[in-house]
Order: structure tokens, then sequence, then C-alpha cells
């Protein structure tokens, strides 16, 4: 590797993809120019699925990072599908850029081993609901992919079809639930690896309101639950493609965020395997009793919403008086009251495990990402990628943003500015809530509330253009990735629970929050979480600040 670059690296297994995460960091202290990724892998083994963030254009089928400043980096996350099952195949990235004289200069990253195993399925006795849940809680490793087909379809076909492709694979079917209305299906199955006995639960979910079909599974090792989310994912994309007729028919299937990942119409049903009256329980047998069909079991029911609808009215009327607001060096800041959350979520490895944390204190924290006109007024420059003085400020490291607080507290006179810890950010972010968004967990209205993939024009926006959480706060989801304080660990074992900044792990590497423009909604959830280097810049970095009280 040449001296002046340094590249670093780092894989983790999403959804059925092998995401590949890498930082070109510029050690020498000139500018570098037309910095180009050429990546080199078996490609009968794997392919790109794509990249994020979505801005980075592509030649002659390399990636073009651009241009790096002296002392710099950029990021790039680049997803790739395993077209077949390997015990291991060496990826290899080939980068070229021209040095301060104009010469072509190369360099090759330190070659990486990906393995994705296709686990051999086997189901030798039935389990029961109250099972099928333990499994889904206690299971480290849970995933989906979901695909997106067209209106009108049949859902009692796609159904039939689904469980064709499962079944092929050796893995038993254990229960299927369907609401009276038959527009919500859900098709489960439990196995074992035939090396390791590793418990394997599998789950198809077809929600015909949202047009969607989804395949969730659960496993103790994330290769192998990689390898089973690729191949039953192709075979099962291929069978409802090549299969489904008339006005069921799909079309531009696509890989999409998970809008289930959890347990959906069998949460509704007890541990002891009692359904509601709305749902329909087939090809099971109860093992303690037959179906409760009366009043008793409806009562039962409704009962339980409304404690939780109850809940929920008491948790808004706590957090109602947390508006006040205030100003200071042009920066807008809302009140965030101290209290409990849990912290992380179960989607994804890296946001485990769900942890309770205290927030001891009040803080105020930014209403806005901060400005591309606030950071002038402080910092006399902007390197922003998209201009605009209500645009949010990007393009800054970790160290400038460092640079700009230090700034805010000298002109103040007292130190009480600086990034929010990652559990102050999320707390902030939830903002009481219990749900992927502070809105709820639905994909279709985070639209309303943030600028994605989906809706941003590959480019950021104004801040406060979409809709507020319920404390006030805007652009926490999407818009730009926002700094906050914590050095970068895998997961949250050992993370403090007091909401202070965690400093164990990788110091050179700090979390980022909130997703951006040019990622996935998935990124956007209030867990989402990832890593960028303390040099890295890009047009999809900011930040907010944090006012002490």
């Amino acid at each position: 590797m040449d001296s002046g670059i340094k590249v670093t690296r780092e894989t983790e297994f999403y959804q059925g993809f092998i995401r590949f995460k890498m930082s070109v960091s510029n050690e020498t202290p000139f500018v570098i120019t037309n910095v180009n990724l050429d990546f080199r892998f078996d490609d009968d083994l794997l392919r790109i699925d794509r990249y994020e963030p979505s801005s980075y254009q592509t030649k002659n089928g390399k990636i073009i990072l651009g241009n790096i400043d002296s002392g710099r980096s950029k990021s790039i996350a680049v997803l790739f599908d395993p077209l077949l099952c390997s015990k291991g195949t060496d990826l290899d990235c080939f980068v070229t850029y021209k040095d301060a004289q104009g010469k072509f200069n190369s360099a090759f990253m330190d070659s990486k081993t990906i393995s994705v195993v296709c686990p051999m399925l086997k189901t030798d006795s039935d389990i029961n609901i109250g099972r099928l849940k333990e499994f889904i809680e206690k299971l480290p490793s849970k995933d989906s992919k979901v695909y997106e087909i067209h209106q009108g379809f049949d859902v009692p076909k796609l159904a039939g079809i689904a469980r064709e492709v499962v079944e092929k694979h050796d893995v038993r079917h254990i229960r299927t639930l369907h609401t009276m209305d038959g527009r919500n299906c859900e098709i489960w199955y439990y196995g074992k690896t035939k090396v390791h006995k590793d418990d394997i639960v599998i789950r198809i979910s077809i929600v015909a309101d949202k047009c969607i079909l989804e395949l969730f599974a659960t496993t103790k090792n994330a290769e192998v639950l990689t390898g089973l989310l690729a191949e039953i994912g192709r075979d099962l994309k291929h069978g409802v493609e090549f299969r489904a007729s008339g006005k069921g028919n799909v079309i531009n299937v696509t890989i999409k965020d998970s809008v289930i990942q959890r347990s959906n119409l069998l949460d509704l049903c007890d541990m002891d395997g009692t359904c509601p009256i709305n749902l329909i329980v087939e090809d099971s047998v109860i093992q303690h009793s037959a179906l409760i069909f009366g009043k008793e079991v409806e009562d039962k029911t409704k009962s339980k919403w409304l404690s939780q609808e109850k809940l929920y009215k008491q948790k808004e009327s706590i957090y109602a008086d947390a508006q006040e607001t205030l100003f200071e060096w042009g920066i807008e800041f809302v009140y965030i009251p101290a209290g409990d959350f849990m912290m992380g979520s179960k989607e994804n490895n890296n946001e485990q495990q769900v942890h309770k944390v205290s927030i001891k204190n009040p803080f105020y924290l930014g209403k806005y990402p901060v400005t591309q006109q606030q950071w002038k007024e402080v910092m006399g420059n902007n390197f922003s990628c998209f201009k605009g003085d209500t645009l949010p400020v990007e393009n800054v490291s970790w160290n400038d943003v460092q640079e700009f607080i230090k700034i805010l507290n000298e002109k103040d006179g007292v130190y009480k500015y600086r990034l929010p810890s990652e559990a102050e950010w999320e707390y902030a972010s939830r903002a009481g809530s219990l749900t992927k968004y502070s809105f709820g967990d639905e994909i279709s209205k985070l639209r309303f509330h943030g600028w994605y993939s989906d809706n941003s024009s590959r480019k950021t926006h104004p801040v406060g253009q979409k809709s507020p959480n319920s404390w006030g706060l805007h652009d926490m989801h999407g818009n730009v990735w926002e700094w906050v304080l914590d050095n970068w660990n895998e997961n949250y074992i050992g993370a403090p629970s007091d909401g202070s900044k965690w400093e164990n792990g990788s110091s050179s590497y700090k979390v980022g929050k909130g997703g951006g423009w040019g990622y996935s909604a998935n990124f956007c959830r209030s867990a989402s979480r990832d890593w960028y280097g303390v040099n890295d810049h890009g047009s999809y970095l900011g930040f907010r600040v944090l006012r002490e009280i």
C-alpha cells in the first residue's frame, strides 16, 4: 500500500448482502484527484448490487470517489450479493489517483476473504407458538429481504408459491396465520442446520395493503443467515416472478428495506397458542387446546390494545411541555427532558443488545442540523458540496466539527456546547416512541419526515422542510448523517447506561446517526448507526449541536 494513501475496511452481513465498508484517507500534504475504486472479485460468486451513498458515479465498472484533500478521507459502503455459497473468496480493490503533479499512482487494498455459508436444513420435530417466540427472542442474528409486488395479486396463490419454494429446502412448515379478510398472511418454518444443529426460524409475510412479500429469518450465525437469505431469496424471487399469473404478476421485483422485520400476526397470539378471533391458524395443532372463539378472547384482546393506547397517551402528556426553545449564536435549541428509554434494536447486529439508558440531566439540542450560514458565521468558510445558506452544512469531518464547537465555547466563555452522545441523540430522535422511526414503523410515511434515497433527488434539502418529531426536532431521519461523540463499537455490550459518551472502542472511528439523502430508509431509523473515520468527509456528513444546562 502506498504510504500516502491509507485504506481501511470492514464487512458485515446485512439483509442477505455482504456490506463492505471502506474508507480512503489522504495522508499526503497535497490534494489527490481522480480517486477511483476498481473492485476485483470472482463474478461467479459475487455481484455488486448497489453502493451507499448513491451520489458516487461509476465509469467503466469503477466507482469514482473524486478528489480528497490532504488529511481528509472518503467512505463508501458497497453491497455485494452472494450468487453462490462459498467457503472463501478474495475481494480486492485497486485504488488509482493523481498526485499533486498530475501523475497517476495506484495502491492495492489488502485482500479481504469473504465466506457465505448456505445451510443444509433439517427438521426433526414440531414446535408450538410459544417455542417460536422464544427462538425469535433469543437467536442473535436476524435479517430479512422484502420484495415489492404489483397490486391486485392473489394472496392464497402467492402463499402457495412461497410454501413450495421454502419447503424444497427440507424445512418443516409449522404454522400459517392469516386474517379473516385474507389480506395478511404469515407462514412459519423451523429447522436446524445439519452440521452444527443450530436453530433456524423462517417466516414468509404477505401484506396485500403494502404490496410486499417479506422473507425473514433468524439463527445463531450471521454467515449462515446471509447464505440462507441469499439462497432462498433467489428461489423465492424467481418463483414469484415466473409463476404468478394474470393481474398478480410481479413487476420490478426489488430488494427493499424491511418494513416488518418483527413478528406481526404471531405477536397477537399468546405463548400457549391462543389467538384472537380475527386470526385463523391453519395446518397446525395447538397443543394445549382448541382455539377459543368467544367473548372472553375478544375482551382480552381489546384490553391488551387499550392498555397500550393508555400508555402512549401517558407518554404524550409527560412530554407535552418539552417544547421550550432558545436561540444562541443563530442556532435554535429545543429543550430535551431527562428520562429513560430502551436504546438499540434487534434488526442489525451492531444495534444489539437492546438496553435501558437513563438520561439523568436534561439538555438543549439543535432544532435542525447546523446550516451552512451558521457554519460560515463561526468558521468563515464553507466546503459543502451542495451550496445554500439554509442547507445543512456537510463535507465536514468529526475533527472539523470539534474546531467549530471549540470556537463556539471560546466565544461564549463557558464550555457548554458539544456534540450529543450516541445515547442522547437516539433518545432525542425517538422522542418517547418505541418504534423504528419517531412517527411509527411504516416506511411509507418516511417521506413526510425526512429526505432519503427514494425522495431526495440525490441532494440535501433546506432544514426544517419535513415534519418534526413530537419533541420539535426536524431532520432526525435523513438529509445528512450526524456526528456524535462516541467511539465506534460493533455492538452495545458494555455500553454505559447513563447516556454518557462511550470512549471504549476504536478512537479513529466515530459513530454517525440518522441516515442521509443518499441512503435507504433502513438507515434513517432512530436506532441505525454507522462508523466513519475522524477525518472522513462527504456530502452526506453533517451534525447538530448540544447545549448543556
